[in-house]
Formats: C-alpha cells, sequence, structure tokens
C-alpha cells in the first residue's frame, strides 16, 4: 500500500509533466535468461544538464497479484524497507548510471519465481514507468541415453530406448527414425519436479527391428522454440552375431590353449620321472658273483665288499 500511494504522490506532483516533458524508455522490454545467471534490466529517462540526485526516485516493482518491491531509491536514498524478501541481496541499482539517465537494475542468481513482469518507475521533473518482461529457462543441454535388448528372436530384436534431461520449463519429447517417421505416440514419457524447481523428464521407447535403424528422442522446447537431440543407432543382428561368434571363438581357443598347456605340463613331469630313475640305476655298483666251484662258495664274500651297502647282486 504505502508503495502504491509513493507513485501516486509522484504522478501527482508532477502530473503536468507527464505527456510532454518526461518519459521513461526501454531499449529491450523482455529478457531472457538462464537459471541461476544475472541479469541487468534498463530503463531510461531524461537528464537535463547535471544529475540532482536529490530529486531522483527510482521504482522497481514485480507485478503479480500481490505487488513484490523489488527496489526503492527514494530522494536521492535507497530504502529497503519494504523490499521482498526473495530480492534481499540479490539486487542492486548502477547508481554510477543514473547520471547518463540510465536506471540499471541488477538481478543476481536468477530464480524460476523471478519470471514475470516489472514496472521500472523514475520520478524526476515529471513521472513515467515502463513495463519489462523477464523469462527464466533452463535448456535441457545434458542427456543420458540407455539401450537394452528386451528379448531376441530369430527375424528382429526388441530394443528399449531411454532418454534423460533435466531443464525448465516442462518439454515435449519426439521420437522418429532416420526417415522422420513420427513415433512420440509410441513412447512412454513421465515428468518429476525436484526443490529446485527443474522438470526431470525421462521417455522410453520401445520397438522391434533387425537392421541398422537410427532413431532420435528430441527435447523440444515451445516456450522458447529451442530443441536438444540425442541419436541412436541400433546395430543389426549381423553386427550381433559377429560379437556373439567372437565371444564363441576366444572362448574355445581358451579351453585349447588350457588343455594344450595341462597336456605339456605332464609329459614333463614324466620325463622328469624317468630321468630320476636313470640316475639312480647308475649310481648302483654291481658285484658279479661267479658260481664256478673253483672260486669257491657264492656267500663267502672278501671282507672289503662287506662294507657295501645296498648292492644288487646279479647270477652270471
Amino acid at each position: 500500500m504505502e508503495n502504491a500511494l509513493c507513485i501516486l504522490c509522484i504522478f501527482v506532483s508532477h502530473w503536468h509533466f507527464l505527456n510532454a516533458l518526461f518519459t521513461v524508455e526501454v531499449p529491450q522490454p523482455r529478457y531472457i535468461v538462464e537459471y541461476g545467471s544475472n541479469v541487468t534490466m534498463e530503463c531510461r529517462f531524461r537528464v537535463n544538464g547535471q544529475l540532482k540526485l536529490q530529486d531522483l526516485s527510482v521504482i522497481w516493482e514485480k507485478k503479480e497479484e500481490h505487488t513484490k518491491e523489488v527496489y526503492k531509491l527514494h530522494k536521492g536514498k535507497e530504502n529497503f524497507n519494504n523490499q521482498h524478501s526473495s530480492y534481499s541481496g540479490r539486487v542492486q541499482l548502477l547508481k554510477d548510471k543514473l547520471q547518463f539517465g540510465r536506471s540499471m537494475l541488477q538481478v543476481t542468481s536468477v530464480k524460476f519465481t523471478d519470471a514475470g513482469t516489472y514496472l521500472c518507475l523514475i520520478g524526476y521533473e515529471g513521472a513515467d514507468y515502463k513495463m519489462i518482461t523477464l523469462q527464466v529457462k533452463a535448456p535441457y543441454r545434458n542427456i543420458t541415453k540407455r539401450t537394452v535388448i528386451v528379448q531376441r528372436t530369430a527375424g528382429q530384436n526388441e530394443w528399449e530406448l531411454t532418454c534423460q534431461s533435466k531443464g525448465y520449463p516442462k518439454a515435449e519429447v519426439i521420437w522418429h527414425n532416420g526417415e522422420h517417421q513420427d513415433f512420440s505416440d509410441k513412447a512412454n514419457t513421465s515428468y518429476e519436479t525436484g526443490t529446485d524447481q527443474l522438470y526431470s523428464v525421462t521417455s522410453t521407447l520401445k520397438t522391434n527391428t533387425s537392421i541398422n535403424e537410427t532413431f532420435h528422442c528430441i527435447f523440444w522446447n515451445k516456450e522458447f522454440k529451442e530443441n536438444t537431440s540425442a541419436i541412436f543407432i541400433i546395430p543389426d543382428d549381423t553386427v550381433d552375431s559377429q560379437r556373439i561368434n567372437s565371444r564363441h571363438y576366444f572362448a574355445t581357443a581358451g579351453a585349447a590353449l588350457v588343455l594344450f598347456g595341462s597336456s605339456l605340463l605332464f609329459m614333463l613331469w614324466l620325463e622328469k620321472i624317468r630321468t630320476g630313475r636313470r640316475t639312480n640305476n647308475a649310481a648302483v655298483k654291481v658285484i658279479k658273483l661267479s658260481t664256478n666251484e673253483e672260486e669257491g662258495d657264492c656267500r663267502e664274500i672278501s671282507p672289503e665288499n662287506e662294507e657295501l651297502e645296498n648292492v644288487r647282486i646279479e647270477v652270471t
């Protein structure tokens, strides 16, 4: 109410200047900014000679059901008593531009709730105002893709294509193939919103194909006439079977290599055992005892042979 009375007082006290001598202009009536960025909105007025700051009043308001005061400079002095809490610490007037007749309001860390219509009112040797529109967007830049084979058949496979992204405002998802045939009505699209007010959009399309088919998933922002797309290229059965055959080939080759290695190790083990036996036989001393009666009884062994142990006796 205080803002409305203040504006009314400015208009009444300077009414004779409104139509002819004093006007406010806007070089840009609409601003489109991205969520989280900064924006500087501007309105202009005429300054004759050097600016008398003590005679200047500047008011910025956001027009909606309940008007929000964004910024106020009254008679050259800033007044934040009635500033809406959502703009506290986020707005400033570039006062060094006032001497050039430029009322430039900077808003930082733009929110979706900042979108709307703003009133710029200037009181200086007259009074006038203009409206400015602020729009806030969050483009669907990053698209996550997922491709899954739902079912395999002899003739063709059933594929499930999914794309997901976040943005603002709500986007429509359009599907079409490489021949620009529309598949949007066959897709299932869901929307969720988080605390940041961004829309999380997920769209899934199921399709049967057995060839190298191309599909496009398009996020269409109707309000800002913007679109972002992702491309799906589905491999055909030949490519798929090549991958399968390659896996079978490497699996078979691996099994054969393991079998060959095992056989080689077994043969080396047998050869080692045989070599050990030949070495032991070569180390054994052999004493040949004659059975000739002239030489005596074979049980009569000379003393020097009694010390031999583990001797094998061969009968000749």
